[in-house]
C-alpha cells in the first residue's frame, strides 16, 4: 500500500514536473516562433483563429450531431459563390474549410474582400460566372455518404494503389469518381503489381465499366447492370458514364409490375365471387369494372386491353380512318359500327397505362403527335417544319392585304455618287411621271397600289433569314429552311452538292465549246478565224462538225482542205446557202445557246442521278451561262412584267423592316 502511494507520488510528480517543463519550454519557444512567423495579413488571420480546425474539439458538442457537414458548407459555399461570381469554386471551398463554427461565414467573406488576391492566386473566372448559372453538382462538397461509396469502389478498382495515393487524387479532384478515374488509370498502368496481376486479364479498353462494378449474381436479358455502392448520387454517376442501368433501379420496377398483376388477380377473383363482371362486347371476356370501358353513347362495354390494342393498330397498322374520332381526339366504338358514341380520354389513358409506363407515355406522345398532324393538314396553312422532328410552324406569308400591319419600309438613304444622281434623276423626272401616269391612277387607283404593296411583300419574303429554329424542347435544333439542312454560320445552303454541280456542269459547258484532235489528244478552243483547225501534230478538222478535212490532193482521209466548206456566193453575209448543204467556212456558232444547252442537259442528268429533282436553293451553283439574269437582259428578251419591273426598283430604293 505504502508502495503504491509512494509510486503514485512519484508519478504525479513526474508528470507535474514533465507538464512544468513542457510549458516552460513553450513559453520559452513562444517568441521564437513568433519572430519566425509570417508577416503577411493572411497568415496572422490563420494564426489567430479561433475557429481553426484545432479548436472544434475544444468547443462544445452540437445539437445536430447527424446533421452531414456538407449541408451548411455548401449553403455557405452557394452565398460566397453569388458574392464572388469571378473566383473559382474550389477556392471558395478551401476558404471555407479552413474556417468552422457560425463565423465561418463572416470571416471567408471578409477576407475575400480584403485578400481576394492572395487567396485566389490566379483562380479566377474570365468572364465571371452569370448569377442565374447555378453550380455544377461536382462542385459542391460532397456528402459523407458519397465519400465513403468513392472510396470503396476506387479501392476495389484500384486495389494496386496504395490508399494515400488514392485519397491524394480524389481530393484533388473534389471526391469525383469519373474526373478521379482516368488518372487513378494511368498510376495504376506504372505499378508492378499492376502489370503482374493483368497478364492472364482479358485487355479492356478504358471505358469499359470495371468487372468489379458489374452485378455478376443474376443473368439479366436486357444486359449487364451495376452494383449497388450504397449511394445514390454514385450510382446515377456510373450509370451515365457507363451508360449502364444501376442494380437499385431495376428492383423498384419489377416490384411494380409484380404488385400490379397480384392487385389485378386479387380484383378479378374477388369481382367473380360477388357477381360483378362485365362481358367486353369486342372479345367476349369477363373483365372487372377498374378493367373495363364504356362508350359515350349506347354503354357499350369495351375492355381495356381491346382498347389497346385498338389504338396501337391505329397508329402503327392500318386502322387510322377506321377507329380515330379525329374530332374528339380519341377512339370510336368498338361494338358497333353504327354506333355514334366514342370512349372518353380518360379511358383511352388507363388503358395505355397498363402497360409499360415507359411505352404508354411514348404511344401517347404519337398519337397527339398524329392528331396535330392530321388537323395541320386539313388546316391547309403553308408549313415549316423541323427538319429533324415533327415540330411544325405556319409559315410567315406576305401579301399586299397584310403587308402595311406587319411591314415599316422607309427609302434607302444614297451611299455612293451614283446613287446620289440617280436620286437627282428621278427627283427631276417625277413631275413628269406624274402627269403622264395621272390619268392611269385616276382610272386604276387600286392597281397601283396593290403593285407597289406586293413588291415591299415581294421583297419582305427575299430578305428574310432562312435559319429555323425548333421550338421543341427534346429538339431545339436550328436548320436552313432552304437546304433543310443543320445551320452553321457561317451557312450556305447545299455546300457539298453545291461544289458536285458546279464542277459537273461546268466541265459541260467547257466540253460544249472545246475541241479535242484525235490524233494527239490536244484540246484547244476557236476565239476567232476561220473553221478549219489545224492541230500542231497537223490534223486538220472542221470547227462545226469535226470531220477531218486533211490538206487538199493528199491521201489522207478527207484530203478536202478548204473545198470542204461552201464556195457559193451569198449576197447576205451568214445567211444560209440554198445550193448546198457544205459548212460555213466562216459562220460562227452561237456559242451562248450552246453552251447554256450543255449546262442545261448536265444539271438535268445530274439532278436525276442525286435524286435532287425539283430541289430548289442549287441555282446559284450554276449561274446564268450568258450572264446574270438581270431586269434588263429579261426587258430585251421580252420576258419582262410590270411587277418585276417594280420589284426591281422597290429593292433598289426602298428599305423593309419586319415587326
Amino acid at each position: 500500500m505504502w508502495l503504491y502511494s509512494g509510486a503514485s507520488k512519484r508519478s504525479a510528480n513526474s508528470k507535474s514536473s514533465s507538464s512544468s517543463r513542457h510549458r516552460a519550454s513553450a513559453s520559452s519557444s513562444t517568441p521564437t516562433a513568433r519572430q519566425t512567423s509570417p508577416s503577411s495579413a493572411l497568415a496572422e488571420v490563420l494564426r489567430k483563429n479561433p475557429f481553426r480546425a484545432g479548436s472544434k474539439e475544444e468547443s462544445p458538442t452540437d445539437n445536430h450531431e447527424d446533421e452531414d457537414p456538407s449541408v451548411p458548407l455548401n449553403q455557405d459555399l452557394l452565398v460566397l459563390a453569388d458574392f464572388f461570381p469571378d473566383v473559382k469554386v474550389e477556392v471558395l471551398r478551401e476558404l471555407l474549410l479552413r474556417f468552422d463554427g457560425d463565423s465561418r461565414l463572416p470571416i471567408a467573406t471578409e477576407q475575400l474582400f480584403k485578400y481576394k488576391t492572395e487567396w485566389a492566386k490566379g483562380r479566377l473566372n474570365v468572364p465571371p460566372r452569370s448569377l442565374d448559372e447555378p453550380l455544377p453538382a461536382d462542385e459542391l462538397f460532397r456528402t459523407k455518404e458519397y465519400k465513403d461509396a468513392v472510396r470503396r469502389t476506387v479501392g476495389r478498382e484500384f486495389s494496386a494503389l496504395g490508399r494515400s495515393a488514392i485519397d491524394a487524387v480524389l481530393a484533388e479532384v473534389n471526391f469525383s469518381y469519373t474526373s478521379a478515374r482516368p488518372t487513378l488509370q494511368q498510376l495504376s498502368s506504372r505499378s508492378w503489381k499492376a502489370t503482374f496481376a493483368n497478364l492472364l486479364k482479358k485487355k479492356r479498353s478504358h471505358t469499359d465499366p470495371p468487372s468489379i462494378l458489374l452485378d455478376r449474381t443474376k443473368a439479366d436479358p436486357e444486359g449487364p447492370r451495376l452494383i449497388a455502392t450504397g449511394s445514390r448520387d454514385l450510382d446515377q454517376e456510373l450509370s451515365a458514364l457507363f451508360s449502364l442501368p444501376a442494380q437499385a433501379s431495376r428492383r423498384p420496377r419489377d416490384q411494380q409490375a409484380s404488385d400490379l398483376e397480384l392487385a389485378q388477380a386479387l380484383n378479378l377473383k374477388e369481382a367473380e365471387e360477388a357477381g360483378a363482371l362485365f362481358e367486353c362486347q369486342v372479345c367476349y371476356n369477363d373483365v372487372a369494372f377498374e378493367d373495363a370501358s364504356f362508350c359515350t353513347h349506347s354503354d357499350h362495354t369495351i375492355c381495356l386491353d381491346c382498347v389497346r390494342r385498338t389504338l396501337n393498330e391505329a397508329l402503327f397498322g392500318q386502322g387510322w380512318a377506321k377507329s380515330i374520332d379525329v374530332e374528339r381526339g380519341t377512339l370510336k366504338c368498338l361494338a358497333s359500327d353504327d354506333c355514334d358514341g366514342h370512349i372518353h380520354q380518360d379511358l383511352l389513358l388507363r388503358a395505355l397505362r397498363r402497360s409499360d409506363s415507359k411505352s404508354s407515355a411514348e404511344t401517347w406522345r404519337k398519337f397527339e403527335d398524329r392528331l396535330a398532324e392530321h388537323n395541320l393538314q386539313h388546316s391547309a396553312l403553308p408549313l415549316v417544319r423541323c427538319p429533324y422532328c415533327s415540330y411544325p410552324e405556319v409559315e410567315q406569308i406576305y401579301d399586299a392585304d397584310t403587308v402595311t400591319s406587319v411591314i415599316t419600309w422607309h427609302v434607302r438613304k444614297p451611299t455612293t455618287g451614283i446613287h446620289t444622281v440617280l436620286c437627282i434623276l428621278l427627283l427631276e423626272l417625277l413631275p413628269a411621271t406624274i402627269i403622264l401616269l395621272l390619268p392611269f391612277f385616276l382610272i386604276f387607283p387600286h392597281y397601283f397600289i396593290t403593285l407597289f404593296y406586293t413588291a415591299l411583300a415581294h421583297l419582305a419574303m427575299k430578305t428574310r433569314t432562312t435559319r429555323f429554329q425548333c421550338r421543341n424542347p427534346s429538339c431545339m435544333r436550328k436548320s436552313c429552311l432552304k437546304c433543310q439542312k443543320a445551320w452553321h454560320d457561317p451557312h450556305v445552303c447545299h455546300e457539298p452538292l453545291i461544289l458536285s454541280l458546279r464542277t459537273t456542269v461546268e466541265a459541260a459547258r467547257t466540253a460544249a465549246i472545246k475541241r479535242t484532235c484525235p490524233r494527239c489528244g490536244t484540246s484547244f478552243v476557236k476565239t476567232s478565224g476561220c473553221n478549219k483547225l489545224t492541230c500542231v501534230c497537223g490534223y486538220s478538222m472542221c470547227y462545226l462538225c469535226r470531220k477531218n478535212i486533211g490538206k487538199a490532193g493528199s491521201n489522207d482521209e478527207g484530203g478536202e482542205g478548204y473545198r470542204h466548206f461552201c464556195e457559193h456566193f451569198r449576197p447576205i453575209p451568214g445567211q444560209t446557202c440554198q445550193e448546198c448543204d457544205k459548212c460555213d467556212l466562216y459562220r460562227a456558232e452561237d456559242e451562248d445557246l450552246m453552251v447554256r444547252r450543255a449546262g442545261e442537259e448536265a444539271e438535268r442528268v445530274w439532278r436525276e442521278k442525286e435524286g435532287m429533282v425539283g430541289v430548289k436553293g442549287l441555282e446559284d451553283a450554276v449561274g446564268n451561262v450568258a450572264g446574270e439574269d438581270t431586269v434588263w437582259k429579261r426587258f430585251k428578251e421580252g420576258r419582262w412584267t410590270v411587277q418585276g419591273v417594280l420589284d426591281c426598283v422597290v429593292e433598289k430604293v426602298v428599305i423593309v423592316e419586319v415587326e
